[in-house]
């Protein structure tokens, strides 16, 4: 995993720098966006400050980044709120203020590396002599019948012979919520959470994913968790 880090203030982009050594990547730095310009490497994250030297911001760095690689999740740090709103029109999945708490911070760091642990993860099964592989974002939700269950996906439906508590262990980490005894939810495709206990999803066909009774408390405080964190 290639991350770089732009900011013409050599402090805080040592601070940074060892914020991010804890991760298993590799961390290239740049003063200028001049220099990254230069770069040859494919990145897959981007810590952009956006206000930079001789005139250029972090937003003009995201068209060339992307265009190397259409992923590369992009985190803008600034001293000043008011960019908060043009930086999500260049898709950024973070926007972090450098005078927020080192706790802020840290916690939105590990956002953004969850975010991409998330998009690269695959979800691999096989049942009754089928083998099939999906990304975690296609997933919508998982259902569960006679301990089988149903992947429900973007590119169809896919079934595995495993209880719903093993897979829940495993994806919780990825944002996927366990909102009832047989449904389990990825929070990124739901679009509302309605006021009777109903999850509907953003699918073509608008599935409603129900919420068991002793489920609704700890399913409402989540999602509403993981969309406050969102925006």
């Amino acid at each position: 995993m290639n991350v770089v880090l732009c900011d013409d203030d050599a402090v805080f982009m040592s601070e940074l720098e060892n914020k991010l050594s804890k991760y298993k990547c590799n961390i290239y730095k740049f003063k200028t966006a001049e220099g990254l310009f230069r770069s040859n490497t494919v990145f897959d994250i981007a810590f952009l400050d956006i206000e930079l030297e001789n005139n250029i911001t972090g937003f003009q760095l995201v068209k060339i980044l992307r265009e190397r690689n259409k992923k590369c999740i992009i985190a803008f740090f600034t001293n000043h709120a008011q960019y908060a709103v043009k930086g999500y029109d260049y898709a950024a999945f973070r926007y972090i203020l450098k005078n927020e708490p080192n706790k802020l911070i840290n916690r939105r760091i590990h956002d953004v590396f969850v975010e991409y642990y998330r998009r690269h993860k695959t979800f691999t099964g096989s049942y009754c002599g089928l083998s099939f592989k999906v990304e975690l974002n296609d997933i919508f939700y998982i259902s569960s019948k006679s301990h089988i269950l149903t992947i429900h996906t973007s590119k169809g439906d896919f079934e595995i012979y495993k209880q719903l508590k093993e897979l829940e262990q495993e994806l919780a980490p990825f944002g996927f919520l366990r909102c009832h005894r047989k449904y389990m939810v990825n929070m990124r495709n739901i679009s509302i959470m309605r006021s009777d206990y109903c999850f509907v999803l953003e699918n073509s066909s608008r599935t409603e994913v129900p919420i068991g009774i002793t489920y609704k408390d700890e399913a409402e405080k989540a999602y509403l968790s993981y969309v406050s964190e969102e925006d």
